[in-house]
């Protein structure tokens, strides 16, 4: 079982936090693993930012998102070095930045993972996930050498959410041809898949080798066998990945996994 380090709201407010060097946090759980995309079963940090503005309706962090607290970079370094978390990363956990939406706090977490970077002599793998509608700044463009994975996840018209909330052809273009990308697709049914291929693989804003299509469920009831079973035949017969949603099938719906 993982091990929290900061629980949502757990984190003293520190007022001199407040400014424009700190990052508003959620969450930062050690000895996990990665449960979705290309690197799933990887073992894993997590730091879960704050912050969305797409707020899908089967969101399944929505209850800790606003349980935040604005914590320093220097504050934030000196629990990732007394914690041993740049021990684990130096050896081969991956650094998951997740949300929320992280690049609301794009200034600030460019900053951060820079400074991370050269504490861990550039010896660490970072994953940053994000819903894909949010562009990163020229300001921050030192972002695309820090990454070294994006795990995009665009939202869908099954999610009720507005097209001009959800859908930014910039946004999906700049990560489209980012170092490592990838585009996990929470699907229901074949119908979707008309919808991937005509909003983004015809512009040529997402190639079929970057897509991962994914079983919609939060539970492992919901993820039942017929239902992976049809998305991963879905895969096949459009020759992209098949996801699976390994945090759920271990662990159910507990958070900080």
């Amino acid at each position: 079982m993982a091990e929290y380090i900061i629980r949502p709201g757990e984190l003293p407010e520190n007022p001199s936090a407040k400014g424009p060097d700190s990052l508003s946090v959620c969450e930062l759980f050690i000895d996990a693993a990665q449960g979705e995309g290309a690197y799933a079963g990887c073992p894993a940090v997590f730091l879960r930012l704050s912050g969305c503005h797409v707020r899908c309706g089967w969101c399944d962090t929505a209850d800790i998102l606003g349980k935040s607290t604005a914590t320093g970079t220097e504050e934030l370094l000196d629990i990732f070095k007394g914690r041993g978390i740049t021990e684990r990363l130096k050896m081969g956990h991956h650094l998951v930045v997740t949300g929320g939406s992280p690049l609301l706090q794009q200034d600030v977490l460019t900053s951060f993972l820079a400074r991370l970077k050269a504490e861990c002599r550039d010896r660490l793998f970072i994953e940053i996930e994000n819903e894909c509608s949010i562009p990163v700044r020229q300001s921050n463009a030192a972002l695309w050498d820090i990454a070294d994975c994006w795990n995009n996840s665009p939202k869908l018209s099954h999610s009720g959410i507005a097209k001009n909330t959800r859908y930014n052809p910039e946004a999906l273009a700049q990560m489209s041809n980012a170092r490592e990308a990838w585009f996990k697709f929470v699907v229901k049914d074949e119908n979707d898949w008309s919808e991937i291929e005509d909003e983004f693989i015809v512009p040529g804003y997402v190639r079929r080798e970057q897509i991962i299509l994914m079983p919609e469920g939060q539970t492992r009831m919901q993820l039942n066998p017929q239902k992976k079973q049809e998305v991963l035949e879905m895969a096949v017969r459009h020759s992209v990945r098949y996801g699976g949603r390994l945090h759920i099938d271990i662990y159910d719906n507990r958070k900080g996994v």
